[in-house]
C-alpha cells in the first residue's frame, strides 16, 4: 500500500520539518523554490552509498538525460514548478544513477510544503530495483535509453563484456556508410582494420578497453576504424559502464574525429609554409628568430655555448645580372644543399633573406664552431656549381659570432656575426671572419 503524503502540513517550520525528514522510513529530501538542496535524512545516503554527505551533490546523481531524451535538471525544474504553483503532489518514474554508475530507477513523489512561508518541495524516492515494478522499469528504462541513444548526435550503441553490439543509433549508419543498424551489430569488427596504428589487434585492445571500464566505469581513448569500404576514420571513443535488466553493460559513443584531423593537418602545413623557406627548403628567418631566442634563454641558464655564423654568397648580384633569376635561385638551393651535408642533422640552418643564410650551433666548443664555418667555406670554394650544364665558381664569405656575456641578446650577438661578416667581405670575400678579429679592422 502507498503511503499518502498529501496530508502533510502546508505550513511548517524548518526545524520541525527537519525532524520528520530524518524519521521517515524512506529516501526523503527538501529542496527550496530554486531546485536547491535544502536537507536529506540517511536513507537517501544508504540508496546511493553515499560515505561523505557533505561532500556529494546531490543533484548529480541522475544521468544528465532521462530516458524520455529529456535533460534530467530542467525536466525534473518543470515538474517542481509545477507541483509549486498548482499545490497538488504528483508521482513519477525517474532514473537516477549511483556514484559507481549504477542506474537506480525510483518512483518519486513530489509535494508542496510551505516552510517558514516559503514553498519548498519534498522529495520521497521509493527504490524500485528489487520489486516486480522494477524490472518492468528496467524495461521501459531499456525503450527509453533507445530512444535516448536515437536522439544523440553522435553514433553510440550498447555492448556487453565481449563486446557484442545489443543496440545501436542511427548515426552509426550515417558513419560508416552501412546499409541499416543491424549492419553495425553484425559487422562491428569489421569496421576497425586488423591493427591499430600502435601495432596492437583491434579485437584484443578492444576487449581490453571493455574490461577496464567494467572496472572503472568509463573509458575514453582515441581508436581508427573504417568505413565498409575501407576508408580509415580515426575516432574518439568513450565507454560507460551501466547496468541494464541486473546485466553489467556498457554504451560506446564514438565521435569521428576526420574533420578535426583534417583541420590540425591544414594548420601544420601553414606553419610549416609559415617555417620553411619554400626555395631552398631551410627553415625560414621567422622559425629562425623563435627558436633561436628560446634556445638562447636555455644556453645561457644552463651556461652552454651558443654559437652564431652569417653567411652571404659573394657577388651573387652578378649572378643573377649575368646568367638570370632562374639560375640564382638553383645556386640557391645547392648551397643550401651543401650546408647542411656538411654540418650536424641537428644544426638550425635558416634562409635570412636574399642570398644570405645563418647558422646556430650549440652544444660544442667555439673553435669547433669555427671548424664548421670553414668547412662551409671550403666545400664552396673546392667544387664548382653544376647548373643546367653550366660550371660555376661560387664562393662565400662568412662571419662567426658567440655568447660572450649573459647579458647579450639575441640581436646583439646577429649583429656581431653581421659586423665579422662584413670584415670577411672588405677583406676580400671568400673567407671566415670572426667577430672577435672583425673589432680589430675598426
Amino acid at each position: 500500500m502507498k503511503a499518502d503524503f498529501t496530508q502533510i502540513e502546508p505550513f511548517i517550520t524548518k526545524e520541525t520539518l527537519k525532524h520528520i525528514i530524518d524519521n521517515v522510513p524512506m529516501p526523503c529530501l527538501l529542496r527550496d523554490s530554486d531546485y536547491n538542496w535544502v536537507h536529506s535524512n540517511k536513507e537517501v545516503d544508504a540508496l546511493f552509498d553515499i560515505k561523505k554527505p557533505n561532500q556529494v551533490n546531490y543533484d548529480d546523481l541522475q544521468p544528465p538525460y532521462q530516458p524520455d531524451g529529456c535533460p534530467s535538471r530542467s525536466k525534473f525544474r518543470t515538474l517542481m514548478r509545477g507541483v509549486i504553483e498548482q499545490g497538488n503532489p504528483i508521482t513519477i518514474d525517474w532514473l537516477h544513477c549511483r556514484k559507481d554508475l549504477e542506474l537506480v530507477p525510483t518512483e518519486v513523489t513530489l509535494v508542496r510544503v510551505d516552510v517558514s512561508g516559503k514553498p519548498h518541495i519534498l522529495e520521497f524516492m521509493q527504490d524500485m530495483r528489487e520489486s516486480t515494478q522494477a524490472r518492468i522499469a528496467e524495461r521501459i528504462a531499456k525503450q527509453r535509453l533507445q530512444a535516448m541513444m536515437d536522439s544523440c548526435p553522435m553514433a553510440c550503441g550498447i555492448i556487453d563484456e565481449h563486446f557484442n553490439v545489443l543496440e545501436c543509433n542511427n548515426e552509426v549508419v550515417n558513419l560508416f556508410g552501412i546499409l541499416n543498424k543491424q549492419s553495425f551489430i553484425e559487422r562491428f569488427f569489421e569496421l576497425s582494420p586488423e591493427y591499430q596504428p600502435d601495432g596492437q589487434l583491434s579485437r584484443r585492445k578492444a576487449l581490453d578497453k571493455l574490461k577496464q571500464t567494467f572496472e572503472a566505469g568509463r573509458t575514453h581513448y582515441e581508436w581508427l576504424h573504417q568505413s565498409i569500404y575501407g576508408e580509415q576514420i580515426p575516432s574518439e571513443v568513450t565507454l560507460v559502464r551501466v547496468n541494464l535488466n541486473e546485466q553489467d553493460l556498457a554504451i560506446i559513443y564514438i565521435h569521428d574525429l576526420r574533420e578535426i584531423k583534417r583541420s590540425i593537418a591544414m594548420m601544420e602545413k601553414m606553419q610549416s609554409i609559415a617555417y620553411t623557406d619554400e626555395l631552398t627548403e631551410l627553415f625560414s628567418r621567422r622559425y629562425f628568430m623563435e627558436n633561436a631566442k628560446t634556445i638562447l634563454a636555455k644556453s645561457k641558464a644552463n651556461n652552454d655555448p651558443f654559437h652564431l655564423i652569417m653567411m652571404d654568397l659573394d657577388h651573387f648580384k652578378g649572378i643573377n645580372d649575368t646568367y638570370g633569376h632562374p639560375i640564382g635561385d638553383e645556386v640557391l638551393k645547392v648551397a643550401a644543399k651543401r650546408m647542411t651535408n656538411v654540418t650536424r642533422k641537428d644544426t638550425i640552418i635558416a634562409r635570412y633573406g636574399g642570398e644570405e643564410f645563418i647558422v646556430l650551433l650549440t652544444d660544442l666548443s667555439y673553435e669547433s664552431a669555427v671548424k664548421n664555418a670553414q668547412r662551409i667555406q671550403k666545400v664552396m670554394e673546392e667544387s664548382p656549381f653544376m647548373i643546367k650544364g653550366m660550371t660555376l665558381n661560387v664562393t662565400v664569405s662568412l662571419g662567426i659570432a658567440t655568447l660572450e656575456n649573459p647579458a647579450d641578446s639575441l640581436d646583439e650577438i646577429i649583429h656581431n656575426a653581421d659586423i665579422a661578416l662584413y670584415g670577411a667581405k672588405r677583406t676580400g670575400r671568400n673567407k671566415v671572419m670572426e667577430y672577435a678579429h672583425a673589432k680589430e679592422l675598426e
